[in-house]
């Protein structure tokens, strides 16, 4: 299994590197969401920009990942600047945004076969067509997404634990709010682009759901969210080859699994300790 996959790195070494990478910069912002509660936000967003593609389908306006960019960063800032004080609303807003830009998807390309089609296989999410300029964009935006959370998670974790504590020792949490929100659909709007709705929406929330199961400090997050997305991107895109399935659902479905298994573990450790505690 592992000698036919190394078998043909030679043809699809664009294709594994833009998966490996896009999904460590997706596990890394991530931690953002999952630690906002804003896990339906991210969907609404991956949405929105479903509906920047199909707009520039529809309009023959420029290059679709710009308008998918444009929509997602759009999307995100939206909500920008909700805090605990008015979740509802913000949750509203997820909503709201993400049932406008999934039917308005569909009623724009609707007459358009091509265009259906075209929106159809990143939904259905597909890695397959990733280009040297991927593989190398989305490395050195992991690169550099990991070493600014690293550098910046002490300041990250009190604002996103204490806002108004962080407010206080002078962090500006309203340019933070824009700087997260824009990061998010930065990175949401590139992603979707390449690698489809799944994969983009799996590795942003997945990794970090997971990786909360198991830390008692939020910093730990940081480290062990894309540390979580490397156990499942590697060994999936592996079985992929070997069975014959599209990589991005089964990385997904292997990351979704381990969530399982985590929560059966959180589970169970919580039984023996109240069995201990007996």
């Amino acid at each position: 299994m592992i000698e036919t996959f190394i078998e043909t790195w030679g043809m699809f070494r664009d294709t594994y590197l833009t998966a490996v990478f896009s999904g460590l910069l997706l596990a890394s912002v991530g931690v953002l969401v999952v630690a906002q509660g804003q896990v339906f936000l991210a969907v609404a967003v991956a949405q929105a920009s479903m509906l920047g593609v199909a707009v520039s389908l529809a309009s023959g306006w420029g290059p679709p990942w710009v308008l998918a960019v444009g929509f997602s960063v759009g999307a995100a800032l939206l909500t920008a600047g909700s805090r605990a004080r008015d979740a509802h609303r913000r949750e509203e807003t997820a909503a709201w945004v993400f049932l406008v830009a999934s039917s308005l998807t569909i009623l724009l390309l609707a007459h358009q076969a091509l265009g259906m089609k075209q929106v159809q296989a990143l939904l259905a999410s597909s890695l397959i067509g990733a280009t040297p300029g991927d593989a190398l964009l989305y490395g050195l935006l992991a690169a550099a997404s990991m070493v600014t959370l690293l550098v910046l998670r002490a300041r990250l974790v009190l604002y996103l634990g204490d806002p108004v504590m962080a407010a206080a020792v002078g962090i500006p949490i309203a340019v933070w709010s824009l700087a997260i929100a824009t990061a998010l659909g930065l990175v949401t709007g590139l992603s979707i682009h390449t690698s489809g709705l799944l994969f983009t929406f799996g590795c942003l929330t997945l990794p970090a759901l997971v990786a909360r199961q198991w830390c008692r400090r939020a910093s730990t997050l940081f480290l062990l969210a894309p540390a979580v997305c490397g156990l499942a991107l590697v060994p999936g895109l592996v079985l992929a080859h070997a069975w014959d399935y599209p990589p991005g659902q089964v990385i997904v479905a292997l990351l979704a699994a381990m969530l399982w298994l985590a929560w059966g573990g959180r589970w169970l450790m919580a039984r023996i300790e109240g069995g201990g505690g007996a």
